[in-house]
């Protein structure tokens, strides 16, 4: 064993890793039991939970043409978007309420039917024995669920809440409810009828469910990514595949509406053209056969020369305004109608067409989900009259414009036609009537060609989005059985480890010498006793135990501490404690015993008021008390043999007394001490409890070595605290520890595993040595 100088205040201490590890690693059996617990709670949970799939789809959407042309590029026919912002709006079109309301029906998903199990539900789908529609519902109704068994081939029993007192329908019949009407059938495709579970809900409620459900993701270069995790993959993947199909109907039904009303005023203009040409003929007709005319362009042929370049002009010019006229007296009639586009009017004109009719689609695609007195649709009625204004102010302006040019061309054909003096009257009637049917011809071919385009742009339903991939499932996203199972088999050894270090922390009792030495670093530890359970724990003759040889360590220490302070015969070692139970008397006798084997010792009982000497040594009545009091200075008549050695005598406390603390301040104690040093090489004092009374306080003072007792697993850290501050106020440096009581976990290596020959060391193998420590 280390000596330690007790002149040292401190020493630097060094944490002792494997042996805190080892600490908690004989606790290994309540670690493996933990984690064995939460292992298998983690395989229950995760065999009784119904998991969770994750489903996804992939759209493509094609980049929009504004400035497209049916006949010239085909490929642009289809709706498209034409940046980030609007491909953003469409993820929100795509989960809107109307689509999903369509989803829903045609899924018919506001049925489920389940296979109910003693922990879980399973959600059968498509491979349920049953269909079931709902007709019709109750507005106060949400949801309601049944029981359902086959009675028969043709019938089926329905638990809870029919009406009439009615439980057993026919297959296909329409069924009264106290919330509305439905009809259940069999699924050919399904499982054999069997007894299952049915819920009915409000189809608000499960469109509220997928648009929180579905998930719409962004990655880039117009792809869009829907999600959705459910418990069933192949009612996700439906689901997914049923919106996309459902988008794309919108997305074409939205485009034709456009077209349809463009075809409309096409129609609707050939239908006025055609009667004017009709008219014409006949003037034209008429006129002939009333002047007997036939080629007018030989007679013309010199004035025509002159003319044709003014004719030209106010063809073109007459076309035009023809068409603004049109155009303006619908943006002027107040209806809120689709003005067709690409008639060949300048560039100002036709963005603003193209501005207002895709205004108003986006405001008929928004009411499908909101009313007239949303914030939304007041501002589209507000961009759309601004937009109209602009528009009808646009074509006045050129119609205006256009009038202003075929007067003036008018004027120059009027002066043309005043040189003309040799043309008769007839000639330019003839004319006018010639210019007016190839007005109205050329207006005519020119709307059979835009009907024949709008009518290729009606024919071709590309879709809005192309779909990439397919609804699939990607697979398990809860529960994650990896994660539960990592965090289980941590959990079992974090629990009982934090267990043991909460325990550890809030452990205020002594147990190593470690733990004196952190509080109390300068002083000394001359011996560390292990556990006896005997009932008389005393050393033997010959005795080559652990416990027998800690003594012999202890005693070489109090030797040597005693030499240091040159004291060779008579020492006095003061045997204390802070509180009783702490093994004072045991230290005190088997110290005794081990100093015997080559000194003369005598142990005196210094407790007087709680003397523990006789449940170790035969007793007699006389003692220390007894001397104290009487006459007589002879003390040799007090003292006796231990009859344990011969080298050993002992002075028992004798008898109690009222007034102990006066006994042992007594000048005739202290004569007795120097007296007793002449004949002894060694005295022990085995003294009462320092914490609890003040009668060892005068047995410091004749001491040359206080050996002060601390029992392993049963001293307070706060009883250290108080023997320091013992010490201190009463300026001892002659105190050292000895602990008492160590059990094998807490001892010194060769307090652990001996020294290969005592008696008392089993063998042990290295897992028992591993766990002990």
């Amino acid at each position: 064993m280390e000596l330690l100088d007790p002149n040292v205040t401190s020493h630097a201490k060094k944490i002792n890793f494997k042996k805190e590890l080892f600490r908690f690693l004989k606790y290994w059996y309540w670690i493996v039991i933990s984690v064995v617990l939460f292992y298998a709670a983690s395989y229950f949970y995760l065999k009784y939970t119904q998991p969770k799939y994750s489903s996804k789809t992939t759209l493509l959407f094609q980049q929009s043409n504004p400035n497209k042309n049916a006949l010239n590029d085909l490929k642009n026919l289809g709706m498209g978007v034409s940046d980030d912002t609007e491909l953003q709006g469409e993820a929100s079109v795509i989960i809107s309420k109307p689509i999903l309301q369509k989803v829903v029906k045609s899924l018919n998903l506001d049925v489920s039917f389940f296979a109910k199990g003693k922990i879980r539900e399973i959600e059968l789908y498509n491979l349920a024995p049953y269909k079931a529609f709902i007709i019709s519902t109750k507005k106060d109704f949400y949801g309601a669920s049944y029981y359902i068994e086959p009675v028969n081939n043709n019938a089926y029993r329905l638990s809870e809440g029919p009406l009439k007192n009615k439980s057993i329908f026919r297959y296909g019949e329409v069924v009264e409810l106290p919330w509305g009407t439905i009809k259940i059938g069999r699924n050919i495709d399904g499982y054999k009828p069997y007894k299952n579970f049915v819920v009915f809900k409000n189809d608000n409620t499960v469109v509220k469910q997928l648009e929180s459900g579905v998930v719409t993701k962004l990655p880039g270069s117009l792809l869009m990514d829907l999600t959705l995790v459910g418990n069933t993959p192949q009612k996700s993947e439906d689901i997914l595949n049923e919106i996309t199909k459902q988008y794309n109907i919108d997305g074409v039904n939205d485009k034709n509406a456009e077209a349809e009303n463009t075809q409309n005023f096409i129609n609707e203009r050939l239908d006025l053209i055609t009667s004017d040409l009709d008219n014409i003929e006949k003037d034209k007709e008429n006129f002939k056969k009333a002047n007997q005319l036939t080629d007018l362009d030989i007679q013309a042929n010199v004035a025509v020369t002159r003319l044709t370049g003014n004719v030209e002009n106010i063809f073109n010019e007459s076309a035009q305004l023809e068409v603004i006229n049109a155009l303006y007296e619908k943006a002027v009639s107040g209806k809120e109608q689709l003005f067709p586009t690409g008639l060949g009017l300048n560039e100002t004109t036709e963005s603003l067409l193209g501005q207002y009719n895709e205004l108003l689609l986006t405001k008929k695609r928004t009411l499908k989900q909101a009313t007239d007195i949303n914030p939304t649709i007041k501002s589209y009625d507000k961009q759309l009259s601004d937009l109209l204004s602009s528009v009808r102010s646009n074509l006045q302006e050129a119609r205006s414009q256009l009038q202003k040019k075929i007067g003036q061309t008018n004027q120059e054909i009027g002066q043309d036609k005043s040189t003309i003096n040799k043309y008769p009257t007839q000639e330019k009637i003839f004319r006018n009537i010639e210019r007016q049917r190839n007005l109205k011809e050329s207006i005519y071919l020119y709307l059979l060609q835009k009907r024949e385009e709008n009518a290729i742009t009606l024919a071709v339903t590309t879709p809005k989005a192309k779909v990439v991939n397919p609804a699939y499932t990607t697979g398990i996203v809860q529960p994650n059985y990896k994660q539960i199972r990592i965090a289980a088999i941590i959990l079992g050894l974090l629990l009982p480890l934090i267990i043991i270090f909460i325990m550890k922390v809030l452990d205020s009792k002594i147990r190593t010498k470690d733990d004196v030495q952190i509080i109390i670093p300068d002083i000394p530890i001359v011996g560390e006793i292990p556990n006896n359970t005997s009932q008389r724990p005393i050393i033997e003759n010959n005795d080559f135990t652990i416990f027998a040889e800690s003594f012999r360590i202890l005693t070489s220490n109090i030797k040597f501490i005693l030499r240091s302070k040159q004291i060779y015969k008579g020492g006095v070692i003061l045997v204390s404690s802070s509180v009783k139970g702490e093994g004072k008397t045991t230290i005190s006798i088997n110290t005794a015993l081990s100093l015997a084997g080559g000194a003369k010792v005598l142990l005196i009982g210094a407790d007087i008021r709680n003397p523990q000497l006789h449940k170790y040594i035969s007793n007699q009545n006389k003692g220390l008390t007894d001397y104290l009091v009487s006459e007589t200075d002879d003390i040799s008549s007090y003292i006796i043999n231990s009859q344990l050695n011969d080298n050993l005598d002992v002075l028992f406390s004798g008898s109690k007394a009222p007034n102990p603390n006066d006994l042992l301040d007594m000048q005739k104690f202290d004569d007795m001490i120097i007296k007793l040093k002449q004949k002894y090489d060694y005295i022990l004092l085995d003294s009462a409890p320092v914490m609890l009374v003040s009668d060892s306080l005068h047995l410091v003072d004749v001491s040359d070595l206080i050996l002060y007792t601390i029992k392993s697993d049963f001293t307070e850290n706060e009883m250290l605290i108080f023997t320091d501050q013992f010490r201190r106020d009463n300026d001892i440096q002659n105190l050292v520890f000895v602990l008492n009581n160590v059990k094998p976990e807490y001892a010194r290596y060769e307090y652990k595993y001996g020294y290969g020959y005592y008696s008392d060391v089993k063998q042990e193998n290295f897992v028992s040595r591993l766990f002990k420590r």
